[in-house]
């Protein structure tokens, strides 16, 4: 009996866990301006996601940049505004 419950909670451990997906493998560059963070995400599929926007990034978009300066330069503009 004792291993059959044991086989059970096994089983369950696994099947909670193996069938997890985790947004951990996205890379994120991120900053915060006026006690707000600003990120933008790489969805691994060559577009990128940024906070407070719904719109979906190119890599055309970033004209060039990557997505560390684009943070960078969004959190610049956010702090210069009084």
């Amino acid at each position: 009996m004792k291993k059959t419950i044991l086989f059970m909670a096994l089983a369950a451990t696994v099947a909670f866990t193996s069938c997890n997906k985790d947004d951990d493998d996205k890379k994120c560059d991120s900053c915060t301006a006026q006690g707000q963070k600003i990120e933008i995400c790489d969805n691994g599929d060559g577009t990128y996601s940024m906070t407070g926007s719904s719109e979906i990034i190119n890599e055309e978009d970033l004209a060039g940049l990557t997505p560390k300066q684009i943070v960078d330069l969004a959190c610049a503009a956010a702090n210069m505004t009084p």
